[in-house]
């Protein structure tokens, strides 16, 4: 059955109101505003479109008047340019004689005039061999001074006049400092305001204006109008008048275009000659009105590519445009903005001029107009949403105060039943007069009632089994510790007559092989209900550290081998030839490798036992493989579980059925996992998987003694003083009851190895071993704390170096000595 989303009793009286009402009204309201607004916009385009034919028209016009002022302007300056280079004819065909003139001559070669005495400034090039120059005709060019100093006083846009010669020299008001601007060895006709009037490139021999450059001179960048001053058909030189950028951008400024918009002189290769302020920013371009004279301009140096109208996207077509007519009118987009350009051609230069005015300038009033008439579309919609929010108030109000009579006791309802949920069996009622919810409300107390009594039902149950379980585990954990007393003694004892060799007769049994046997696996026992108990009463911790898990199969493989070969089977070990370090807690994962290896020789009649390692995904994998008898598939999911022997509880094979259940529990407590693989009749594979450890250390390297091993024993127990001293008998034994002496003792003379009991008179084996810590000469000591299993998880946070455990093993004692004392030293041990 498909479920329906659900709402509220409000939200569902709402809705119903809103889609009978409400949707209705606001439909009609909405259709009428948006006529009167559709209305407005159609009134608008058609404004905007007559203003815009309009404005091209006007801003057509308005181009090409202003370009018919610049060409006044050019055309005077092209007169004047022209009379100039006349005059310079006419007096360099002058044949009277005339005294040569007197120039300044630097070490360089250059002859220039060294003070500024109101006449124009004379520079000759050391490109011309001081014998080749000719000062007779720098003295006729002294005639034309006067027009040179009238020409520039009278005409604002003129910047300087000029005339430079063939053979490099350049006559040139104002004066300046001629050899500090110009490079001295300057070829002169290598310029573009000398070869553009030669016969080559103005076969006319009329007036020509430059491109825009970077004067010589230091007046930054500039366009001048040159004449070649001709004797027959020798270019004798070249007359000029100067235009700077900055002069020409003053006067296109001054010229009228409408709505705010600016004018842009462009040349007949489309280069932007004069752009002023206002179009920077939609050309994205800085113009070039100044220059920093740090060195004298060798060479000519034009406008870089990017004041190219055909070499910049943006403006690629508008140069086609200027090509292909004279006059024209564009609209493009400049700087985010939608601009229209119109242009008109100066027909003596075949420049042209550039008037740039912005759409939202024109369209200005009309946007104003229609942005009124749209705001009045815009008040009434927010009076219509004013009058639909109060009136969608008072109707949510009324809506509300309705709900509310049915909302308050059904919501006291659902709290009722969340309250007994969480365990408050007697919630408060709400109040409510409406019938059919009272009756329910009855209902969910009587719900309650009943669930409390339940409920104290199953908690006395709960803790009874609780107080059952708890005293089981106490009675499990005092009787093994009751055990273990007597235990120890016989197990001890055994262990010193066994060592002693007591001859037996000829045909009598073995009984103390036979009470050793009977008391180890009697002390395993106990050993593993005491781990059990343990694990169940409280969480121990694990000490994890790198561990090499080669060397601990190792160790396993030969404590079990006497074993292994006792019951008539063999011993594989597939193990690498490298140290393999895991992540371990050394002694548990020891205890977990015998305990697989003792269930492998238990359940494995004949056959062989192996022990193999293997690593992949930085994961390490120890295996205990045998063929002994296996376990049935659906049997295996209750193999770790305690006390779980799979129907061998009455067979021959001894056991407890907690081994493997200990070994999931420190594999858990080690972040490792175990599991197994098994086939009846062919044997079965246990494995623990462990993280591997990446870093690696070297051992260190002993020093040779000749002394033998030195040995303290501090403990108040006499059995195990016993026990220590019979084991370590060749040995240099020293044995305390007493923390005090035992501490002066120490201090007088080092030992080798102090094993180390916590239960000592005067001083107890703690304070002991934190004086051992806290001292210079004794911190590195190792130390060996005797444990018994309900010591053990407080002795191993001591941090000693080794644990060894109660009741001493002889055989373990020796070989505990063995390994911490110096290896030159195991011979006496």
């Amino acid at each position: 059955m498909p479920q329906t989303s659900q709402v509220n009793l409000r939200t569902w009286i709402w809705r119903a109101f809103v889609q009978t009402a409400l949707i209705p009204l606001i439909l009609v309201e909405t259709v009428l505003i948006s006529v009167y607004l559709l209305t407005n916009a159609s009134i608008r385009d058609a404004q905007v479109e007559h203003l815009r034919q309009t404005a091209r028209n006007d801003l057509q016009a308005a181009a090409s008047q202003e370009a018919a002022l610049v060409q006044s302007e050019l055309t005077h300056i092209a007169r004047l340019t022209d009379t100039y280079a006349a005059l310079n004819q006419k007096a360099l065909s002058d044949t009277q004689p005339i005294a040569p003139a007197q120039l300044a001559m630097t070490p360089s070669g250059v002859r220039h005039s060294q003070r500024d005495d109101g006449s124009a400034a004379s520079f000759y090039s050391s490109a011309t061999p001081l014998a080749r120059q000719d000062l007779v005709k720098v003295a006729r060019l002294q005639q034309v001074d006067p027009f040179m100093r009238e020409t520039l006083r009278s005409n604002p846009l003129i910047a300087s006049i000029y005339f430079n010669s063939w053979d490099s020299y350049n006559r040139i008001y104002p004066w300046f400092d001629t050899p500090a601007q110009y490079p001295h060895d300057m070829v002169i006709p290598d310029y573009n305001f000398y070869y553009l009037a030669d016969t080559k490139h103005n076969p006319q021999r009329q007036v020509v204006w430059t491109d825009v450059y970077l004067d010589p001179a230091g007046q930054g960048w500039m366009m001048s109008a040159i004449a070649p001053v001709l004797r027959g058909d020798f270019l004798e030189g070249v007359a000029g008048l100067d235009v700077t950028v900055n002069k020409l951008l003053e006067h296109i400024q001054q010229l009228s275009v409408p709505w705010s918009g600016y004018a842009v002189i462009i040349s007949n290769d489309m280069n932007i000659m004069a752009l002023p302020p206002a179009g920077e920013r939609d050309f994205g371009l800085d113009e070039l009105t100044s220059h920093s004279y740090d060195e004298a301009i060798s060479s000519e140096q034009f406008k870089p590519e990017d004041f190219n109208l055909r070499k910049r996207a943006d403006t690629n077509a508008l140069a086609k445009a200027m090509e292909a007519q004279p006059n024209g009118v564009l609209a493009m987009p400049m700087d985010g903005q939608q601009k229209l350009v119109a242009w008109a051609r100066i027909p003596s230069t075949n420049w042209h001029l550039l008037t740039v005015v912005g759409e939202d300038a024109i369209f200005h009033q009309t946007n104003d107009l229609a942005s009124y008439y749209r705001n009045i579309g815009y008040i009434l919609i927010a009076g219509l949403l004013l009058f639909y929010l109060v009136f969608f108030a008072i109707m949510w109000w009324r809506i509300r105060f309705f709900t509310e009579r049915l909302r308050s006791p059904v919501n006291g309802i659902v709290g009722m039943l969340r309250e007994i949920g969480q365990g408050n069996w007697r919630p408060r009622r709400p109040k409510t007069r409406i019938s059919e919810l009272e009756s329910i409300i009855e209902d969910i107390e009587q719900m309650g009632q009943k669930l409390e009594r339940n409920a104290s039902q199953l908690q006395r149950a709960s803790q009874e089994a609780q107080d059952a379980s708890r005293a089981k585990t106490q009675f499990i954990s005092s009787m093994s510790h009751e055990l273990r007393t007597p235990l120890n003694a016989i197990q001890g004892f055994a262990q010193l007559m066994q060592m002693q060799g007591n001859s037996r007769r000829d045909g009598e049994p073995d009984y103390l092989e036979e009470i050793l046997i009977a008391s180890h696996h009697l002390n395993q026992l106990v050993g593993d209900i005491l781990d059990w108990s343990s694990l169940q009463s409280d969480q121990p911790r694990l000490d994890l550290q790198p561990v090499d898990c080669v060397a601990l199969m190792h160790e396993c493989a030969d404590l079990v081998a006497a074993q292994i070969q006792a019951n008539g089977l063999s011993l594989n070990l597939q193990l690498p030839d490298t140290p393999l370090p895991v992540m371990a807690d050394p002694k548990r994962l020891r205890q977990v490798l015998l305990n697989l290896l003792s269930n492998a020789i238990k359940y494995t009649p004949t056959g062989s036992i192996t022990l193999a390692c293997s690593e992949h995904d930085q994961r390490v994998r120890l295996s205990v493989i045998d063929t002994g008898i296996g376990i049935a598939e659906q049997l295996q999911p209750l193999l770790f579980e305690p006390f779980q022997r799979l129907g061998q509880e009455n067979g021959s094979i001894q056991g407890t059925g907690i081994g493997l259940s200990l070994c999931k529990e420190y594999a858990t407590l080690m972040n490792a996992e175990v599991g197994l693989t098994s086939v009846p009749g062919q044997g079965s594979q246990f494995w623990i998987e462990l993280a591997h450890y990446q870093a690696q250390q070297e051992p260190a390297q002993p020093i040779a003694h000749d002394t033998p091993a030195c040995v303290y024993h501090g403990d108040n127990d006499i059995l195990n003083r016993d026990i220590v001293s019979q084991a370590l008998a060749d040995i240099d034994l020293q044995q305390f009851d007493d923390g005090a002496r035992l501490l002066d003792a120490l201090r007088r003379k080092r030992p080798d190895l102090l094993l180390l009991s916590v239960d000592m008179h005067e001083l107890d084996g703690r304070e002991v071993l934190r004086a051992i810590q806290r001292s210079a000469d004794l911190c590195d000591l190792p130390v060996v704390l005797l444990s018994r299993r309900d010591q053990l998880q407080e002795l191993v946070a001591l941090g000693a170096s080794a644990l060894l455990a109660v009741p001493i093993d002889p055989t373990e004692l020796q070989e505990l000595v063995s390994a911490l004392t110096p290896p030159e030293n195991i011979h006496a041990v």
